[in-house]
């Protein structure tokens, strides 16, 4: 446990900017030099503990209603991307949703290397799609990560989550449910 939370201490950290590039290294190196722990034994953990472990249980967690939403968006022809903080396309395979998406980016692929809120992993998104910031919307679940790097990137943001914050003036729509974000997706 102790790795496993320095290294993710380290993404945190990093979410300024200042690390740039090899992200998995960077955190690997932080959590060694938090831990005392060589750069093996955390990179072993955290491969077992967050790549391989989570993909035996973690379809159980996809929320009710997501296939469905998914399917309606990509029958009405909206083109939809993932950006996680890691790599995603094994955890989407395992949920079953691996090709309800157009591209799967992380902030840890080379071209993005660093962690929301920069918006380049957004605008890299944009790009894979061929669409502008004016024409897409951003759905995430922190507001002070996800929300910022949408407003860095000129795109419209929806926070989507269960705990009860208080929203930033203009910054982004907050909503609690799946029926809410879809019908707040049917209006676009």
């Amino acid at each position: 446990m102790r790795i496993l939370s320095a290294y993710r201490r380290a993404q945190e950290n990093m979410r300024d900017g200042a690390s740039s590039g090899d992200l998995r290294a960077a955190q690997i190196d932080a959590a060694v030099a938090r831990t005392g722990a060589t750069a093996d034994q955390v990179a072993s953990c955290v491969t077992r503990w967050m790549d391989q472990e989570p993909l035996e249980v973690i379809g159980r967690y996809v929320r009710p209603g997501m296939v469905e939403l998914l399917d309606g968006l990509r029958a009405r022809g909206v083109l939809l991307a993932v950006l996680s903080d890691y790599p995603a396309t094994a955890k989407l395979h395992a949920m079953g949703l691996g090709a309800k998406f157009d591209a799967v980016l992380s902030a840890q692929d080379p071209e993005i290397g660093v962690f929301k809120p920069d918006p380049r992993g957004i605008l890299v998104a944009l790009g894979r799609l061929g669409v502008g910031p004016g024409d897409a919307i951003y759905v995430g679940d922190r507001v002070e990560v996800d929300s910022a790097a949408a407003r860095a990137a000129g795109v419209a943001c929806v926070i989507l989550t269960e705990a009860r914050i208080r929203q930033a003036s203009g910054a982004s729509t907050l909503l609690t449910s799946l029926s809410d974000l879809s019908k707040r997706l049917e209006a676009v």
